[in-house]
């Protein structure tokens, strides 16, 4: 049986605190864009199997006033427009980046976190204030994966967790933790941001 778990918010005073030890590391927080007026968006890089997904409603808990949006939340609609499955054709994601894009677009008036596998440099020129890179041991990776994961894919995203940790973002490890740990970790990145 399947229960949901309420995760309590941190109080003012934490948040408050951890704003304060953040405010100075000021690299990743980048300034508003002058296209909109709105929420801070952060964006969370993960290579497959980092927990985005796992995460996620754990997140939007955490952050009731935020638009938690995973990268993959229009695979099955986007592929019954297309007629084909959009993962295994790579001819369709240039359309579906920019259906997400008008999404983000679209919602730029909330603050939002958008959780998906795009480098700042695949999504650059979108509005996204701060990045944070969610990871996990290679061998974690594996194991999350195999059971449902071609063995070819799951050694491209070995492969694409270790280019991820070359960029030098700030990172968020997973690694034998709960969802709802990685999930506090996560808004509390949020709210440094919001509040520097």
């Amino acid at each position: 049986m399947h229960r949901s778990v309420v995760i309590p918010r941190l109080s003012r005073e934490l948040r408050d605190q951890s704003a304060e030890a953040f405010r100075d590391d000021r690299r990743w927080i980048g300034l508003f864009h002058s296209e909109y007026l709105g929420g801070v968006i952060a964006s969370v890089l993960g290579a497959p199997g980092s927990g985005k997904s796992t995460v996620a409603p754990a997140l939007a808990e955490l952050l009731p006033e935020h638009v938690v949006l995973d990268w993959d939340d229009f695979m099955a609609p986007a592929a019954a427009l297309a007629g084909r499955e959009i993962r295994q054709n790579p001819e369709t994601w240039p359309g579906y980046h920019e259906l997400v894009h008008a999404v983000v677009i679209a919602m730029t008036h909330v603050p939002m976190v958008l959780l998906g596998v795009c480098t700042p440099a695949e999504l650059d020129g979108w509005p996204i204030d701060a990045w944070v890179l969610l990871d996990c041991a290679d061998d974690e990776r594996r194991r999350r994966l195999t059971p449902f994961t071609a063995a070819e894919e799951v050694e491209d995203s070995v492969r694409d967790g270790r280019e991820y940790r070359l960029l030098g973002l700030p990172v968020i490890d997973t690694t034998g933790r709960a969802p709802d740990a990685v999930a506090a970790d996560l808004a509390q990145f949020i709210w440094r941001i919001e509040e520097s």
